[in-house]
């Protein structure tokens, strides 16, 4: 059975959104040209620019993709995490495996670009935004989360998030595994005193 137009262009967009995603993960956002991306994705330059106006929108559509799939990732982790145990423990390990994984090392190339590029920036404090939103909301359903005041929630929400993302950020550089094997140790003992 043939494909619909439509059809075929979700698959090109799906395919130059993954491969957009392999090549910042391995070669970083700098090196990463609509060239090799299209030759990644098996399309012409063009095809790119026939989907997304400008490389800004396409790397927002990029953010978006890294996003999505690290927030459906972690409500599935979150979701398998026994009844049994510390659930804040179990949460806290899901977070720091989830910004230390490949697609999350997008999200970072992203936003070090976006700190010296005015479009991208404005186009990443979109997407960040929304993900922001959608993060408290994912986070507010995590096991043991209403025993944080509701005031206080997005400060720790964003104290988690931006703890296990410079943690991550420099792991690659300057590995420090005596410091990591307490992090979430530490964590729960500052935590447990204000839930």
């Amino acid at each position: 059975m043939a494909r619909t137009q439509r059809e075929r262009r979700e698959a090109t967009v799906a395919g130059l959104l993954d491969a957009s995603i392999a090549t910042i993960a391995e070669i970083g956002y700098a090196r990463a040209s609509a060239k090799v991306i299209a030759r990644r994705a098996g399309v012409s330059d063009g095809a790119l620019f026939r989907h997304f106006d400008t490389m800004g929108d396409f790397m927002a559509a990029t953010a978006r993709e890294v996003l999505r799939r690290q927030l459906e990732l972690i409500s599935k982790q979150v979701a398998e995490i026994p009844a049994d145990g510390s659930a804040l423990e179990a949460v806290l390990t899901v977070l720091r495996d989830l910004t230390a994984n490949p697609n999350n090392a997008v999200v970072y190339e992203l936003l070090i670009a976006a700190r010296t590029d005015d479009r991208l920036r404005s186009t990443l404090s979109e997407v960040l935004e929304e993900y922001g939103a959608k993060i408290y909301d994912t986070a507010r359903g995590f096991p043991g989360a209403d025993a944080f005041p509701e005031e206080m929630f997005p400060n720790v929400v964003a104290l988690l998030t931006n703890t296990f993302d410079g943690a991550a950020i420099l792991r690659t550089v300057l590995p420090q595994p005596e410091i990591e094997a307490n992090r979430i140790p530490l964590l729960l003992k500052l935590l447990d005193g204000q839930a």
